[in-house]
């Protein structure tokens, strides 16, 4: 503080004195301040729970205020009881010091409780014949013989009012709603009269935007104009426009303004999504070492939703190129036909390859959660694999099912995934060689509390009288980061005699891993790998096993594995990094 000049110094004395002396005023009660408790005696379990809940505590320890609070406490313990059936309660308050604090003590003898002597709960309208209606009767926690409870009866009755605004009676109402309480012969009726009426239809949709057909996106409705109103049919629209990617932003309401018929209108608010997009990722793994990947799409190419996808991929040990055309059909987000084209070159190991495909698909999704594929392939691969050297064009019409379920966003902590598919070929059918290529996988995640196991098994078989002609892509190899770790990307397959990898006919994996999380992102892991490619069992499994950390970083899951070829005389070591989700 700064003093003028002309201030005198006793004036100065005073001032400062004063100053003081507020602000001990100001922090004395603050520092006095003790707590104020509340105690319950006569009751316990709902009973005080209700009363603790409904008189709260006092807003600070002040004596002015703690006997205003303590002069409300009566009352509010009362309203506690009978909301609870006790309406013959005794209540005493009295307020105690405890030391340097206060306690107000409740005395409370609940008296006997009002009885439920009758529950008369009737729907009359559509609502009469309609089983969910029905089902909610049998839930209802208002029973003949219980206590009285008024929160249950409150929640009967909004249960009542919510199932039937969920169900499209929009003219409901209750005739009559009310609890009638006996308090001298401790006993209570319940009666519940809701007047339904007819139940509601759906009405038109209408979109706001209209860039695509109307025939699109009446495919994307999950209803039928004159179904029975259901507020499932809202929600399930809403997701299906969002999920389509051709819009950005979606809202979707009810019309009641509108409303004629018992026809309830649907208005969808939309907005269309950007014309193309691009993406770009970076990834490392030991397999492959740096990848860059660049992606487009244009999510709708015209008014009856085609869309257009292309990806390219760069590594050191793969180069692609690929594009997909999309036709929606009906319905539009579970049945596609789908046109793909692309290029791939590789140099791994003893493998030189490239390849050139075209395809046509139909992809359609099953029940839970069931993908399946129905494709014609297309493929000219001309490859370098040890000694065997050639080019060979194959027509492969088949058959894949996959599904991929997980829970836990980028680092799931549950999931599955399931592969397989089967593909043949002839060469009345302008393949170069006759052929049928069949494979299967499967993985498991679990999360139990802080331990997790992954589990992991693959099989695959090619059969053909000609395999000097089978295509790399189609010969099975294994070992590296996904597969067999203690082992290179790729190098356990059949040799021939200068020992360069000829691939095998067959392929056996398995895998099983435990997860120990000790920090918030943090995870150790111990591993046990064993698998082989190879042209007959005899040839024996290869066995890797080691110890590892994973990190769920900000951008998705980073391991980093320690492992041995445990079934080699030297054992071998390799360092297994690799970044992405497990499944």
């Amino acid at each position: 503080m700064q003093l003028t000049a002309g201030t005198s110094q006793p004036t100065a004395r005073r001032l400062m004195g004063g100053m003081w002396l507020m602000l001990v005023m100001v922090l004395l009660p603050v520092s006095a301040q003790a707590a104020v408790t509340v105690e319950i005696r006569g009751v316990e379990g709902e009973l005080a729970d209700n009363i603790r809940n409904h008189v709260g505590t006092p807003a600070s320890s002040d004596p002015l205020v703690v006997r205003r609070f303590a002069g409300r406490v009566n009352q509010r313990a009362l309203e506690a009881l009978q909301a609870l059936g006790h309406y013959e309660a005794e209540v005493q308050v009295d307020t105690r010091r405890d030391g340097d604090s206060r306690k107000i003590v409740i005395e409370v003898d609940p008296g006997p409780p009002v009885v439920l002597s009758k529950v008369d709960v009737r729907f009359s309208g559509d609502a009469a014949n309609d089983q969910a209606f029905q089902r909610l009767l049998e839930r209802m926690p208002l029973r003949e013989g219980d206590t009285l409870h008024h929160g249950r009866y409150s929640s009967t009755k909004r249960n009542i009012e919510n199932l039937a605004l969920t169900r499209g009676y929009f003219d409901g109402r209750f005739e009559r709603a009310r609890v009638n309480v006996n308090i001298r012969e401790q006993r209570a009726e319940v009666i519940l009269h809701y007047a339904a009426g007819e139940r509601y239809r759906f009405g038109d949709v209408e979109f706001s935007d209209k860039t695509l057909s109307e025939d699109l996106l009446h495919r994307l409705v999950p209803f039928d104009t004159d179904d029975y109103y259901h507020s499932d049919g809202i929600a399930a629209l809403n997701r299906n426009l969002l999920n389509s990617d051709y819009f950005r932003d979606v809202r979707v309401r009810t019309r009641e303004d509108r409303a004629e018929d018992k026809r309830m209108p649907v208005a969808a608010n939309v907005r269309m999504s950007r014309r193309n997009r691009v993406g770009v990722g970076v990834g490392f793994a030991t397999d492959v070492g740096p990848r860059l990947r660049l992606d487009w799409r244009r999510p709708w190419v015209n008014a009856d939703g085609h869309s257009v996808a292309s990806e390219a991929e760069l590594s050191e040990v793969r180069q692609s190129v690929s594009s997909t055309y999309s036709i929606p059909l009906t319905p539009p987000l579970d049945h596609k036909l789908q046109f793909q084209g692309g290029w791939q070159r590789e140099e791994i190991e003893d493998t030189e390859a490239e390849k050139l495909t075209a395809a046509i698909q139909r992809q359609r999704l099953l029940t839970k959660g069931w993908t399946q594929t129905l494709f014609l392939r297309w493929e000219r691969e001309k490859f370098v694999q040890a000694s065997d050297r050639g080019e060979t064009t194959l027509t492969l019409p088949g058959m894949s099912l996959a599904r991929t379920r997980s829970r836990g966003g980028i680092d799931p902590n549950w999931g599955d995934r399931q592969f397989a598919s089967v593909a043949v070929t002839d060469p009345e059918l302008g393949s170069d060689i006759r052929l049928s290529h069949i494979r299967l996988g499967t993985k498991w995640l679990r999360t139990f509390a802080r331990h997790r196991v992954v589990a992991r098994l693959d099989g695959g078989a090619v059969i053909t009288d000609d395999f000097s002609r089978t295509p790399p892509s189609l010969r099975f190899f294994t070992g590296g980061d996904q597969s067999v770790r203690g082992f290179s990307y790729q190098s356990l397959a059949p040799r021939d005699d200068n020992d360069e990898l000829l691939g095998g006919r067959y392929l056996a994996v398995g895998s099983i891993e435990y997860g120990y999380r000790f920090l918030e992102r943090w995870t150790a892991a111990t591993f046990y790998d064993v698998g082989n490619a190879f042209n007959d069992l005899d040839e024996g499994f290869r066995e890797g096993a080691g110890v590892g950390v994973r990190w769920a970083s900000p951008v998705g899951p980073i391991r980093l594995d320690l492992a041995w070829g445990i079934s080699e005389p030297d054992n071998p070591f390799r360092i297994h990094f690799s970044m992405g989700p497990e499944i």
